[in-house]
């Protein structure tokens, strides 16, 4: 059972840029509704499908943060006309670690 919830949430993802090289980009997402097993996420950047990456999700308190192992199951892209794209992103939890930031 999905529950509609709109929370901001922060991210950081990493793409492997060479041999060497790995590259982290952070950001903020909208989390649009969750289920016990997942979220739906709005996004201005777009994982790519089967992609693992670190998600901080609110918890009860404004303070209290949930960092999650999340992957991206499936992406959309919504198309704003010269204004930009953004993106619904389904993304599955695979491990969650309560954390007070």
């Amino acid at each position: 059972m999905r529950l509609p919830t709109v929370q901001p949430c922060f991210y950081q993802l990493a793409q492997v840029a060479g041999y060497d090289i790995v590259k982290f980009s952070n950001g903020h997402a909208l989390s649009l509704n969750t289920s016990p097993k997942g979220f739906m996420l709005l996004m201005p950047q777009p994982p790519k499908k089967g992609q693992v990456f670190e998600m901080h999700a609110p918890l009860s308190t404004e303070e209290d943060r949930a960092v999650k192992l999340v992957e991206a199951c499936w992406t959309r892209e919504l198309a704003f006309g010269d204004a930009g794209k953004i993106y619904l992103v389904g993304v599955t939890s695979l491990f969650e670690l309560a954390s007070l930031i």
